[in-house]
């Protein structure tokens, strides 16, 4: 909702408010931002500064308006403020100074057409006009509001009246001068197979930057941004997160002065950025949701923003199938028969989507060559591809193709015939990245290439799924259709969505799920086109319990690519159990890649099991709301999360290593009905006989040489089942009291009783709500 009182514009959402107000001399104040209340006077949230302040700027010669204190809405350059400012426009003539003072607002019924991808379905938009007379440039700052999840979105538009050309040198979308500090702030940084690492630091005075500069939004710092009160945990404070719906280069700096003032801005970064304003430049959409209920709650704002506001078409709010990858299977070397072989191993397990990745076309034999081209590989597959899908839907499974089109091999025949196509600067040798060169989307025909031909192929056959990738970041930054370079990171960003919109919009049933090398590009603009992405590379357990989690602190695990693989994993060596691969990837979108045909028969035995288990909890995984524990595997062994909806929780529980003397696990769930009884009990997993070593001679009535061969036929025939535990509770017991599990084996006492979880285990325990007689 909006309002506007007198001088002040008030925006509300369910739990929020933000106010801002002008004042006769043209500032744009911001006033409040934080839980939802209701104002008798605004002369309670207005800033004082009658007290004055010795050596600052007047604004206008206004006796109270210390530009530099105040709490802006926009802040410029020139004007006496001396904090880092929202927009900065070389004028040539007029040099840097720009002085923006309001003019009017209007608010608006729909969003105006962008050249950006954007959320939608918002309740309202207000619209605040703002005037430099010198430079004759109108700018407009957009507010939409979103009631139910909670968020406010902003982004501003710039429009050059005057005759002159300018350069804008930095135009965020969002700023915020925080009435408080105490600040904390968290950020999701990380590499490939590392990213979103949750990274926390107390703010002090100083400039605090979370930026990115590959021309991608990044694996190294992503744009969701959280601030938080020192003592906010996941159920209790006040938090603030913030994102950017812009897929290439942006920058969050949160500036604390040292009388502790603090202000946060955020969009594109201004980089190697120098746009020539002939006529107007719009920014990106910036995203933000406060909650006072600690971090729990403001992620699920964010997700049900994501899942409602952000993810549109087809496969908005549907539940996602399960795939089998061949990538980790066969990697470049295979043929049509191990294709088709792994396909049937798939559908026998209850697999519904077969993903043909690298090495289909061209001379794709390992990563050297062939980028660019989209003809099939004959050798490998002699009938093509469209006999290739007939023979996977034959099986009753949908079909499902790798891509990677905005990259071209310098041995391809694209680069023979149009090596200027290449991004490459005139006179240098350019940069490889994974022997690959990346095609200049600046340059419309290329565009016009890529659309065509990925229509061709995803025309060819009976295409259910496309899996987007892109496997190395820019260097030789350099458009060749582009006069002015300063231009190249954002105009790159532009042409992919352009091709993006296309696709999409020709091939509405197809489901994208984008890639970068794994999460080098997980934001909210790809997810305007693809619902889903992959989100790391990592397919570790372990591993995916900090990628995992960091992602669900500002995206919903129905964005979350998560597969199975095989063992040693292939990114870290690491041995970890079948279940606890399958649980981790349960919280997500679930698929597998591996080779199962080479499985022995009590782990796909596993594996149908699995995938049964997800179809028939799939809605609640991927759609219900979703909480993290206050006790994380960050600072703790172990950690446990749940996801909820109105039929169930299911929550999981994961661990590293084991030690002895362990504490006992106490499972406090919140979220639930505090008056309602719920049932809550295990599922069931297998435990190979060969996780006790020696000790299974202790009670094996004849005795057994270890990895013998009686040893190995028994391990592969038989396992031990789990113990079983099964609880009746409460809601608000739950919560305050939680749930005491069994204890773990810690070297002794062995029974029915006892949890055997040991080094990486994990188990799944489902609440439902007892039925009332």
């Amino acid at each position: 909702m909006i309002k506007v009182v007198d001088n002040h514009f008030i925006l509300e959402t369910n739990k929020t408010s933000y106010i801002i107000t002008y004042t006769e001399s043209g500032l744009l104040l911001h006033d409040y931002y934080g839980e939802k209340v209701e104002f008798v006077d605004f002369e309670c949230i207005r800033q004082k500064l009658e007290n004055g302040r010795a050596t600052a700027v007047l604004f206008e010669n206004n006796p109270h308006e210390f530009i530099d204190d105040l709490d802006l809405e926009l802040s410029t350059i020139g004007v006496g403020d001396y904090r880092e400012n929202m927009i900065s426009i070389n004028s040539l003539p007029h040099g840097y100074t720009n002085c923006f003072k309001y003019q009017g607002y209007e608010i608006l019924e729909n969003s105006m057409a962008k050249p950006l991808p954007c959320s939608y379905d918002e309740t309202e938009i207000l619209r605040i006009d703002l005037y430099d007379e010198v430079l004759e440039c109108r700018l407009e700052l957009y507010y939409k509001v979103f009631v139910q999840a909670d968020v406010i979105t902003k982004y501003a538009r710039i429009i050059n009246l005057s005759k002159n050309d300018y350069e804008l040198e930095r135009f965020f979308s969002n700023q915020i001068d925080f009435r408080e500090n105490d600040f904390m702030m968290m950020t999701f940084d990380g590499a490939w197979s590392k990213e979103r690492q949750v990274n926390q630091k107390r703010l002090t005075s100083g400039i605090y930057i979370n930026d990115s500069k590959s021309g991608a939004s990044s694996n190294k710092h992503n744009p969701f941004v959280i601030l938080k009160k020192v003592n906010t945990s996941e159920d209790y404070g006040q938090c603030y997160g913030f994102n950017l719906v812009y897929s290439g280069n942006h920058k969050t700096m949160v500036e604390v002065k040292p009388n502790g003032k603090v202000r946060l801005l955020s969009g594109i970064n201004d980089f190697a950025f120098r746009y020539i304003l002939k006529d107007e430049f719009i920014t990106p959409e910036a995203v933000m949701t406060f909650s006072s209920r600690g971090l729990n709650s403001l992620s699920q704002n964010m997700h049900y923003f994501v899942n409602h506001h952000i993810v549109r078409g087809e496969w908005k709010n549907k539940e996602r199938p399960v795939l089998i990858n061949n990538w980790e299977a066969t990697y470049f070397n295979f043929d049509e028969k191990k294709l088709l072989d792994l396909a049937k191993a798939g559908k026998d397990v209850g697999i519904e989507l077969f993903v043909l990745d690298d090495g289909w076309f061209g001379k794709r034999n390992d990563d050297t060559s062939s980028l660019g081209d989209y003809d099939v590989n004959l050798k490998k597959l002699p009938k093509g591809l469209a006999n290739l899908c007939d023979k996977i839907n034959a099986l009753g499974l949908m079909f499902g193709l790798w891509v990677e089109p905005e990259m071209i091999s310098p041995d391809s025949d694209l680069y023979r015939k149009h090596p200027e196509w290449a991004i490459q600067v005139p006179g240098r040798k350019p940069a490889l990245g994974r022997n690959q060169l990346v095609l200049d989307l600046t340059n419309p025909e290329v565009r016009s290439y890529l659309i065509d031909s990925l229509t061709e192929v995803f025309s060819s056959c009976n295409l259910s799924y496309v899996k987007w990738d892109y496997n190395r970041t820019l260097t030789d930054m350099w458009g060749s259709k582009l006069t002015n370079q300063g231009e190249f990171f954002h105009r790159y960003i532009l042409g992919l969505y352009e091709i993006l919109e296309e696709l999409v919009l020709r091939f509405p049933k197809i489901l994208f799920e984008a890639c970068a090398s794994g999460g080098n590009r997980f934001d909210l603009g790809i997810l305007c086109y693809f619902p889903q992405i992959w989100t790391s590379d990592d397919t570790d357990y372990l591993e995916r319990i900090f990628i995992q989690t960091g992602t669900s602190y500002g995206y919903p695990l129905s964005t979350m690519g998560a597969h199975v693989s095989a063992v040693p994993n292939h990114q870290t060596l690491r041995n970890t159990p079948l279940a606890s691969r399958f649980n981790i990837s349960m919280f997500g979108v679930l698929g597998y890649e591996l080779n199962l045909a080479a499985l022995p028969g009590t782990e796909i035995t596993q594996i149908k099991k699995q995938v049964e288990l997800y179809k028939q909890y799939r809605k609640t995984l991927q759609y219900g709301q979703f909480y993290r524990s206050n006790k994380t595997i960050f600072d703790k062994n172990n950690c446990y999360f749940w996801v909820i909806d109105e039929e169930r929780t299911i929550v999981g529980y994961f661990q590293g290593l084991v030690h002895p003397d362990q504490q006992e696990d106490i499972l406090y769930i919140y979220g639930l009905t505090s008056h309602e009884k719920y049932k809550m009990k295990n599922l069931p997993q297998k435990i190979n006989l060969k996780t006790f070593g020696g000790l299974i001679n202790l009670v094996s009535p004849i005795k057994l040489k270890l990895n013998g061969r009686l040893h190995n036929f028994i391990c592969r025939v038989y396992q031990l089942k789990t113990s079983k535990e099964e609880y009746i509770f409460t809601g608000a017991m739950a919560e305050k009291a939680g749930i005491r599990l069994q204890g773990q084996f810690l070297g002794t006492g062995f029974n029915n009783q006892v949890r055997v979880i040991g080094d990486f285990g994990s188990r799944i325990y489902i609440l439902e709500k007892c039925k009332k007689n």
